[in-house]
This record gives structure tokens, sequence and C-alpha cells, in this order.
């Protein structure tokens, strides 16, 4: 991936996705097949318990999925199949952080893993996604 098309992906899912900006989730490092985004610990995220919810952590590492298949090609994709599982809580302060890597790309589908930290490094939760590319350029 080059440096403008790096650039270019980390722009539009930094300030052109509403749904990120609201929920505080925000990408700080991409290469190719490997996207990082981090969850500000924030109202809207939190559960009763005072932990991020367990729903914004598979958002997260859902699009941080996306995110790492679209470092590889420029077509528009959806998820097919995730789970998650959730191994501990997050600290209750700090960022959380997801680290998603490809495992397979094949002519459709795109295989994903996804690490999940609290600001301990402390792994939460992984993620495991099959995502599907409908055939759509996007001008990344």
């Amino acid at each position: 991936m080059t440096e403008e098309r790096k650039a270019n992906l980390l722009r539009t899912v930094n300030e052109m996705e509403p749904f990120l900006q609201h929920n505080g989730i925000t990408f700080t490092d991409l290469s190719d097949g490997w996207a990082v985004a981090k969850l500000r610990q924030q109202s809207v995220v939190m559960n009763r318990w005072g932990l991020p919810h367990g729903g914004a952590l598979f958002t997260m590492a859902d699009v941080a999925a996306g995110v790492a298949a679209l470092t590889l090609r420029s077509e528009s994709l959806v998820t097919l199949n995730a789970t998650i599982d959730f191994m501990d809580g997050a600290a209750p302060e700090g960022d959380v952080t997801a680290v998603a890597k490809v495992e397979r790309m094949g002519g459709k589908t795109c295989f994903c893993n996804v690490e999940i930290y609290d600001c301990t490094e402390k792994r939460i939760a992984v993620l495991h996604a099959v995502m599907y590319f409908t055939g759509t350029p996007l001008d990344l």
C-alpha cells in the first residue's frame, strides 16, 4: 500500500464515518492486511458496570477487520459472519485497542482475526470474521 493510499484510507475511516466518530472509534495505523483501531471509553460505549459494552467491542473489531481487508483491495465489502470470544473485562479507563490481521484472501472472501486489548495490554477478546467483497469498486 502506498503512503497516499494509506493516508486516504485513514482519512476516510477517521473523518467520513459518523458512526465511528459518535462511538469514539479511530484508526491509528494501517499496513497491507493489517489495521489498528482504538475505542475511547466514553459514556455511549459503556455498560451498566462501567466497562466497555461487548457490542461496542464487537463493532470496533468488525470494522477493524473490514478496514484490514480494504488495505488489500479497494472494493466494497460486507461481513458474512463474525464470532467473538470475550475472555476478560477491560480496565475501567484508557483506550481499548483492536489489532486486525487478514489471514487469507480469496476471490470474493477474506478471513480476518482481530485481537482486542485494554490499556494495560491485557487481551480481552478475539474476533474472527469472514468478509465478502461485493464487486463494487471504491475510490480510496
